[in-house]
């Protein structure tokens, strides 16, 4: 499902190139806010953990202001979800973010952000958790569709630092510390 929604983003896109060419402007002021919506790859490592990375429903809500025509700030909350077993897990990340615009009028960003992250792991009775700083780095394109609204292919990376493992809040020492890794790629949209 989640490749599915990644070809029809890549036709949606190639269709819609020849509109960017008929000289939307990409300009940035005020307020903005962004959604999206892919496919993340979760990863956690640890000492007796595995080095499998899980894929599954992945997404974003951002939200700030612009500074200049290069420089927009603001909140992003990204999350991933997963069920299989019996045990649900997740990862949400909250994070101050700049996105930084080479270009004056480009379509093409970077991003970067620090924050924290929380893992669960639950199988209805116990809890594992961790939470931790985070860095956030990304990228992405906005294709403008209209004069304020822009469809955004985005890639996002997202790592914690290492901290201790919980089991039903008590702290788990002979596990060694945990690290939480999330990258999500997919489809946005923007209002700016």
């Amino acid at each position: 499902m989640r490749t599915l929604l990644l070809l029809i983003s890549l036709v949606i896109l190639g269709s819609i190139s020849d509109l960017q060419a008929q000289g939307r402007a990409n300009t940035r002021k005020g307020f903005w806010i962004g959604l999206g919506l892919g496919d993340g790859s979760a990863g956690v490592e640890c000492d007796n953990c595995g080095n499998d990375r899980i894929n599954s429903w992945s997404g974003y809500l951002r939200m700030g202001g612009t500074i200049s025509s290069h420089v927009l700030l603001g909140a992003e909350t990204s999350g991933w979800l997963h069920s299989e077993g019996g045990i649900d897990e997740n990862v949400a990340n909250l994070a101050f973010v700049t996105m930084w615009y080479p270009s004056n009028s480009g379509a093409f960003y970077l991003k970067f952000g620090v924050g924290g992250m929380a893992y669960r792991a639950t199988d209805g009775v116990d809890d594992l958790t961790a939470t931790a700083p985070s860095l956030t780095v990304g990228t992405g394109y906005e294709f403008r569709m209209g004069q304020n609204f822009s469809l955004t292919p985005f890639f996002n990376a997202l790592a914690s630092s290492a901290v201790t493992l919980k089991e039903n809040g008590t702290a788990i020492p002979t596990n060694g510390d945990i690290s939480i890794t999330l990258a999500q790629v997919g489809l946005g949209v923007t209002w700016h």
